[in-house]
């Protein structure tokens, strides 16, 4: 089991950036290619902390797939928001198949 921050649906913030996302998977550990030497991947410390596939949007409103460890992310705290409904959607719609029981034949 992970032991992360955040879960699967919960919306967050880019701590430096203030843009809004969803996490819609979660590493346990850093699982991409090698990084390049700036990239934040190369300090083993956070190489090793969780890392989160992040749904945000762009300035132009269009979804975006992002990968960042868990030092670059806050808790959203409130869950509806006006200016980007699409989040708050994808959010909601998340947490219902979690929550949703699984029929099998």
């Amino acid at each position: 089991m992970i032991a992360s921050k955040f879960g699967i649906g919960q919306q967050v913030r880019h701590s430096l950036l203030g843009y809004l996302g969803v996490v819609v998977d979660i590493d346990p550990d850093y699982s991409l290619d090698e990084p390049a030497e700036d990239d934040l991947a190369v300090n083993d410390a956070l190489r090793s902390a969780p890392w989160y596939h992040v749904v945000m949007e762009d300035d132009d409103g269009q979804a975006v797939h992002t990968y960042l460890a868990e030092v670059q992310l806050s808790g959203e705290s409130q869950d509806e928001h006006p200016e980007q409904p699409s989040m708050d959607e994808l959010a909601a719609s998340i947490r219902q198949q979690l929550q949703a029981p699984r029929l099998r034949n």
